[in-house]
C-alpha cells in the first residue's frame, strides 16, 4: 500500500497535535489493516455501509494473523473494531460523514481481568539487576565509549525502577526536567495530560548525577541535546532500545545469579518495570492512593489493577482490624 488515505492521515495527526504519539502509532497499525480489507474488498472507506463494516469485523475474527500464525485474541480483534469505530466517530464529528456506519458494531468481549497479567521483578531480583548492571560498568576501561553507554544503562533501569514511568515517559525525559537538590523529577506532559513532581529515591538520582557528570558528554560529543539518555547514534534513545537493554541486562542478572530460580521462567519487558513498581510499594506498605498519583494514572481503579492483594494479606489485614475478629 504505498499512499494512506487523507482522512486516515488526518485522523492520525489529530492525535499527534494532541500530544498523543503512541496513541497514535498504535491506531496506525491497526487502521492498516483495516485499510488493506478496503483494498482487497475495493470498498470506498467514506462511502462504506454497516454491512460491510459487519463483513469486516467477520474477517477480523476468522482471518489467520500473519504475524502470529494464528487466530487474533479476543482483546485485539476488540482494539481493532473499537479503533475503527473512533475513526468513523471522529470522522462523523468533523462533519466528514453524514452519519457514523460504525456506530452500531459491538466489539468482542474479553475475558474480564481485575489484575495487570504482567511479569513483574521481587525485590531480591530488583535489586540483583541493578547490582549486575553497575558491575558491567566496571568491567570496561573508564571514560571508553562502551563504558559511557554502560552508564546510561544503569542510570535509565534505576530511573525506570525508582519512578514506574512508562517506557515512552522514559525516552522523552530531558535534563531540565531534574532537580538534584530535592531529588525530584518534573512530568510536564503525559497523555496529553498536565504532568506533576514526583520524588525519586536518592540512590537512582545519584546514578543519573554520574552519568550525567561523566558519561553522557562522551555519548553526545559536544552537541547541544535535550534528551536525558541518548542513543548511540541518535539524539535519544527508543523504545526499542531500552527493551534490549532491560533483555541484555536480565541475561546477565540470570547468569551470575543462579540462586534466583523464578527469573530466568519470568518474561520481563519494560512494562514490567512499571508493574515492579507499583507491587514493590504495595507491598512496602504504600497506600493506593499515593501509588496512583506516582504512577500518574487517572483513574483510582487503574491503579487498583496494577496491585491486586493476595489473599493472605486481606486475611491479615482482616484480622488486625475488624473488631470483632
Amino acid at each position: 500500500m504505498s499512499e494512506r488515505h487523507p482522512a486516515i492521515v488526518a485522523f492520525l495527526d489529530h492525535y499527534l497535535a494532541n500530544d498523543k504519539a503512541s496513541t497514535a502509532k498504535t491506531y496506525s497499525s491497526y487502521l492498516f489493516h483495516y485499510e488493506r480489507w478496503i483494498a482487497i474488498t475495493k470498498a470506498d472507506l467514506l462511502r462504506v455501509t454497516a454491512d460491510q463494516l459487519a463483513e469486516y469485523q467477520l474477517w477480523v475474527t476468522s482471518e489467520v494473523s500473519p504475524a502470529i500464525g494464528q487466530l487474533r485474541a479476543r482483546s485485539t480483534q476488540a482494539t481493532i473494531i473499537i479503533v475503527v469505530k473512533s475513526f468513523y466517530a471522529w470522522l462523523r464529528r468533523r462533519g466528514h460523514l453524514v452519519h457514523d456506519p460504525a456506530v452500531h458494531l459491538v466489539p468482542p468481549c474479553p475475558p474480564k481481568s481485575h489484575s495487570v497479567h504482567k511479569e513483574h521483578l521481587t525485590l531480591q531480583e530488583a535489586t540483583a539487576l541493578i547490582q549486575t548492571t553497575a558491575a558491567l560498568i566496571e568491567e570496561h576501561p573508564t571514560g571508553g565509549q562502551y563504558w559511557a553507554m554502560r552508564v546510561r544503562n544503569l542510570a535509565l533501569l534505576s530511573v525506570a525502577l525508582a519512578t514506574g514511568r512508562r517506557v515512552q515517559g522514559l525516552v522523552d525525559l530531558s535534563v531540565h526536567q531534574l532537580d538534584f537538590e530535592r531529588n525530584e523529577l518534573r512530568v510536564d506532559r503525559e497523555k496529553s495530560k498536565t504532568g506533576r513532581v514526583l520524588p525519586v529515591a536518592p540512590w537512582a538520582m545519584a546514578t543519573v548525577r554520574r552519568y550525567l557528570d561523566d558519561a553522557r558528554p562522551l555519548i553526545i560529543k559536544g552537541n547541544e541535546i535535550p534528551f536525558l539518555f541518548i542513543g548511540q547514534r541518535t539524539t535519544r534513545m527508543c523504545a526499542r532500545t531500552v527493551s534490549f537493554v532491560l533483555a541484555d541486562a536480565v541475561g546477565e542478572t540470570i547468569r551470575r545469579n543462579p540462586d534466583l530460580s523464578e527469573l530466568p521462567r519470568k518474561r520481563i519487558s519494560t512494562h514490567s518495570l512499571r508493574v515492579s513498581f507499583a507491587t514493590l510499594l504495595f507491598q512496602g506498605g504504600c497506600n493506593i492512593r499515593s501509588i496512583n498519583e506516582l504512577m500518574l494514572h487517572a483513574d483510582l481503579s487503574t491503579t487498583a489493577r496494577y496491585t491486586p492483594m493476595h489473599v493472605t494479606d486481606v486475611r491479615r489485614v482482616l484480622l488486625s482490624t475488624h473488631p470483632r475478629a
